[in-house]
């Protein structure tokens, strides 16, 4: 059989399996056929399969056995094997939440594919392209690549995956509130796998947990009951660890909504559980923070936080300030990649015109034919870089919007310590009320009922003070519940000093368990005749906490400069006008160069140093009070001297 051939025959059987379900049994026939073989091409191609079939169940292994194929592959000089290889470690890669790496990954695989003009890997990586954007909640640009690859699909005549992408397709309409359009497509897939004699004609847990979510949408969640448990069944068989944890986490969310707490919280604790054995981060925070409300819900604020730290760690993996940056310069390479090839292009185009113009007067005709062609070209192509900018905004909103989440982390030591106060004192008054009682019970004893009613007193004064902590502790953990939840966008009447106060301390203790050596003066000077203000308490509580942050962050820096000659100070005052309450945040700090000021309120601009700042937390807040809340973020500054944020919020 000639090298040709074999490879070709080599290509057709990786392409059919890439995507195909294995079980444990046939994962350890491969990994014996490839204990035995010696050729190069057979063991690139069970590696593949390996990688493939542990994609789901183990992404360690998955990607020990990609790196693998890709070794051979590069050996071997296989450019189409490469992007597939490439393809599909993006695609492993994705499932452990690291979006930044899964998406180089499929630009590469995408670049290679083109060059060799192969539409099924073009359709693959479009597929996972399309997936990272529906990680990134940008659900019209998932679904416009999702419907590029159906069609390729479709060309090539690979059902399987056509009909993955309708799943895909329904998926990101259920996303979208959009009930009769997700179920549609939810139940083409499902039809279409029912008619197929092969059980891994499409990846079943997954269309079971997707059908489930579009019944739960259209309101039947005895359906979506039935259809999660089946999945569950179905990814147990399959050893599918990464659907199975959907199945788990969707079912247990449906037991919540259905007020069954005790089955929500063992589906919860199986989500996590299958969710960690393959790196599967989303499914690990999402489960968690269902555990932390549900705790919460039943008074048990310890294991509450537990979990709600839990996920404050899976979410910072996800999302944190690196991932961030790594996101963002991939997205920026890319688009430069694009400019230079245009340019490149437009170079080109360009000498034609100009050695076409030297040929004379002879070929005036076709001289004017190419430079109207070129003009119809450019116009295509301006149109198009127009749309990528457009793409790319986007995608930058998206990250802007994970922000959010991003202080969450820096906040919990400040938590933690917030915490801490309230329990000393219920701990401390506890002991006291012990030794008063048995004072109280010896007095008795000795009938001095006035000595005895006087200790009953302090008892009584000690268990009021008691309660009072007890209270401050419940409600410092109702905060920290409320900032590491998404924003629904309802407003609620707020308190709006109760709101201040809070995101100080918080702010503030969580910058002194970085540094024990920092201290600084805080003042509060409180319009106590302010009203209840109807805002997004989770979203102006984010902007005020960023603002003390950054003044801390200033006078801190200051102090570290001047040293003990300087006493760092930060004041926040709350007023009130016919038609508006301010908050003002003031410091002493280094100040804002009168050069920067105007920028500050940009995406991306930041005057802190590489890797302590993103840029996002001044442009977020800016966002959340002038179209949020219709209202204003003003700052007045001297270099050297202080900086004073100014929020108005309209009554």
């Amino acid at each position: 059989m000639s090298k040709k051939i074999f490879i070709v025959l080599i290509a057709g059987l990786l392409s059919l399996s890439l995507e195909a379900q294995v079980s444990v049994e046939q994962l350890s026939q491969l990994k014996q056929q490839l204990a035995k073989t010696g050729h190069d091409s057979i063991r690139m191609n069970l590696a593949f399969q390996l990688a493939s079939g542990y994609r789901f169940s183990d992404i360690d292994s998955s990607l020990f056995y990609t790196d693998m194929g890709l070794s051979i592959a590069n050996k071997l000089e296989l450019p189409s094997f490469q992007a597939q290889g490439l393809s599909l470690k993006g695609a492993t890669l994705l499932e452990g939440g690291r979006l930044p790496e899964s998406l180089q990954f499929q630009f590469e695989a995408m670049s290679i594919s083109e060059k060799l003009k192969d539409t099924t890997i073009t359709a693959f990586a479009l597929n996972r392209i399309g997936n990272t954007y529906m990680e990134l909640a940008d659900y019209p640009k998932a679904n416009e690549y999702y419907f590029q690859s159906k069609r390729l699909f479709e060309l090539t005549g690979n059902a399987g995956m056509y009909y993955n992408e309708m799943s895909n397709i329904g998926n990101i309409y259920e996303l979208m509130n959009m009930p009769d359009s997700a179920l549609y497509y939810q139940q083409q897939t499902y039809e279409a796998a029912l008619k197929s004699p092969k059980r891994n004609f499409i990846t079943t847990p997954e269309m079971m947990f997707r059908l489930g979510n579009a019944w739960k949408l259209k309101g039947d969640k005895e359906k979506a009951l039935q259809f999660y448990k089946q999945g569950i069944t179905d990814a147990i068989i399959d050893n599918d660890i990464r659907n199975l944890t959907m199945n788990n986490l969707f079912l247990a969310k449906l037991y919540s909504e259905m007020n069954r707490p005790d089955s929500s919280m063992k589906y919860a604790y199986q989500a996590i559980q299958t969710g960690k054995k393959v790196s599967f981060r989303k499914g690990v925070y999402d489960a968690s923070i269902l555990l932390s409300e549900l705790f919460h819900r039943q008074g048990r604020n310890d294991s509450a936080y537990e979990y709600l730290f839990r996920a404050a760690a899976e979410k910072d993996s996800l999302t944190g300030t690196q991932r961030f940056q790594a996101l963002q310069r991939i997205l920026m390479d890319e688009q430069e990649h694009q400019r230079k090839a245009e340019a490149k292009r437009v170079a080109t185009q360009n000498k034609q015109k100009q050695l076409a113009l030297f040929a004379g007067l002879g070929l005036f005709l076709i001289v004017a034919a190419i430079l109207y062609r070129n003009n119809r070209q450019k116009q295509r192509t301006n149109k198009t870089l127009e749309t990528t900018l457009a793409d790319l905004k986007s995608t930058q909103s998206q990250l802007i919007q994970s922000e959010k989440m991003a202080s969450l982390g820096e906040l919990t030591a400040g938590i933690a310590h917030e915490i801490q106060n309230p329990l000393n004192f219920v701990n401390n008054f506890s002991e006291v009320n012990t030794e008063l009682i048995d004072e109280m019970g010896q007095e008795l004893d000795k009938g001095n009922l006035e000595d005895a009613k006087a200790l009953a007193k302090d008892i009584k004064e000690n268990e009021q003070k008691i309660n009072h902590h007890g209270k401050r502790a419940d409600s410092i953990v109702k905060g920290m519940l409320q900032h590491s939840r998404n924003s629904n966008g309802q407003k609620e009447l707020t308190d709006i000093n109760a709101l201040t106060d809070e995101c100080m301390r918080l702010s503030y203790h969580g910058l002194r368990a970085k540094d024990k050596t920092f201290n600084a003066k805080t003042e509060t000077v409180f319009d106590d005749s302010l009203p209840k203000v109807n805002i997004v308490p989770q979203d102006i509580g984010r902007v005020v906490l960023n603002l003390f942050t950054n003044a801390f962050y200033s006078v801190m820096q200051k102090k570290k400069r001047l040293g003990d000659a300087f006493e760092p100070v930060v004041t926040v005052r709350t007023s009130k006008t016919a038609r508006a309450v301010s908050i003002s945040i003031r410091d002493n700090g280094n100040g804002i160069p009168q050069t920067v000021i105007d920028k500050i309120f940009q995406p991306f601009f930041t005057t802190k140093p590489v890797g302590e700042g993103t840029g996002l937390g001044l442009s977020m807040s800016y966002e959340i009070i002038s179209k949020g809340h219709g209202g204003e973020l003003k700052v007045d500054s001297k270099e050297g001297e202080y900086a004073e944020f100014t929020i108005i919020l309209p009554i």
